[in-house]
């Protein structure tokens, strides 16, 4: 496993037009991801990438492996998180300023998939989309079984309701 997603583009440059695959697992930075109780242990990708002179077109799946605890009820847990990528690669960088670029015939895509990691990780890390989560009084995992405590309480705000305008 590497720690950059260097794609050579030998074999492409020849074959202008022709898609040709690109596989690999790599070990990225953990600070990609926001989860205060859980790292990325590794990424993989799919790729599929085209040489359309002079620009690149890449695109498949990232599919991330992340360790940790859910955010609401602390199971451990080990995830799969699969998301989409596509992005040009462009030759020369006033082609456009905004995109990423690549100078030699061996394209480094790990900026654009860090990027793609960071902006479509979901916000929490979860066991179940639908994870209760602990009972704030007793601390029990509201998922397993459902707790005695009386966890209603006065709004504070409940008394503007009675105003009238």
């Amino acid at each position: 496993m590497s720690e950059r997603i260097v794609i050579d583009l030998t074999d492409n440059i020849a074959n202008v037009g022709k898609t040709l695959p690109f596989t690999g697992e790599f070990v990225l930075d953990n600070d990609l991801l926001a989860y205060p109780n859980a790292v990325l242990e590794k990424v993989k990708v799919n790729f599929d990438v085209t040489f359309l002179n002079p620009n690149v077109s890449v695109s498949g799946n990232i599919i991330c492996y992340v360790k940790g605890n859910c955010d609401r009820c602390l199971t451990n847990l080990d995830k799969v998180v699969k998301l989409h990528f596509e992005q040009m690669f462009y030759k020369d960088i006033s082609a456009n300023d905004d995109g990423y670029i690549y100078s030699t015939s061996m394209l480094d895509a790990t900026k654009a998939v860090s990027d793609e990691i960071i902006l479509s990780m979901p916000s929490l890390f979860l066991c179940q989309d639908d994870c209760k989560g602990l009972c704030p009084k007793c601390g029990t995992n509201l998922n397993e079984k459902q707790c005695d405590c009386d966890t209603t309480h006065d709004n504070p705000f409940s008394v503007l309701k009675n105003l009238k305008f």
